[in-house]
């Protein structure tokens, strides 16, 4: 998002508390040794990708800021990075054991999630494990500006993310809120 470009610096200052890492650990604990992970909005890569990297996981970054990726190449230079939306992301062919999207979905237009879930579900393995952030109540806002930069946001209800993920051969397994107020939602591409 060109929004982040623009707050690079100030967001890369920002991420560098301990959000997500509790639930990425947890996804660790259930990927294969050497688990292929996509990570949708990588950004810096802090602190969410370093765990994925300390517990064995290889890891292709996806963001669509090149600053934040220019971060994230600084931080990790041999992990493998692409600079494009995931709504037109060209995975190679690849498929990975799980997928990650923390604090991305939110930003795209309902349209655009369905999309970004499409493009993600297609590129995982069969049991594969997608966990991502969202809100939980249908609808749009415009949240308070980082560091000056206004952002909108779009989430579906619990109900809909779970008929979202059906649709595209992913079952929704859990739902949790953090203590930050995050959402998570684990789900689980079937056959």
């Amino acid at each position: 998002m060109h929004e982040y470009d623009l707050i690079a610096d100030w967001y890369a200052s920002q991420r560098a508390g301990h959000m997500g890492v509790p639930e990425v650990t947890a996804l660790t604990a259930s990927l294969p040794a050497g688990a292929l992970v996509l990570d949708v909005g990588c950004g810096t890569g802090l602190p969410l990708t370093r765990v994925l990297l300390e517990h064995g996981c290889q890891v292709t970054g996806v963001d669509s800021s090149r600053e934040l990726l220019a971060r994230f190449q600084a931080n990790f230079p041999h992990v493998p990075v692409l600079c494009a939306s995931i709504l037109s992301c060209e995975l190679q062919a690849q498929t990975f054991d799980a997928a990650l999207a923390w604090g991305v979905l939110f930003h795209l237009r309902h349209e655009e999630q369905e999309q970004a879930i499409a493009n993600i579900a297609r590129a995982l393995k069969p049991g594969a494990a997608f966990l991502f952030t969202s809100g939980d109540a249908h609808g749009s806002v415009d949240g308070a500006p980082m560091n000056g930069v206004p952002f909108r946001y779009h989430s579906y209800s619990v109900q809909g993310y779970r008929d979202l993920l059906r649709a595209h051969g992913l079952t929704l397994e859990t739902t949790h809120t953090d203590p930050g107020g995050n959402v998570y939602y684990l789900a689980r591409k079937t056959g």
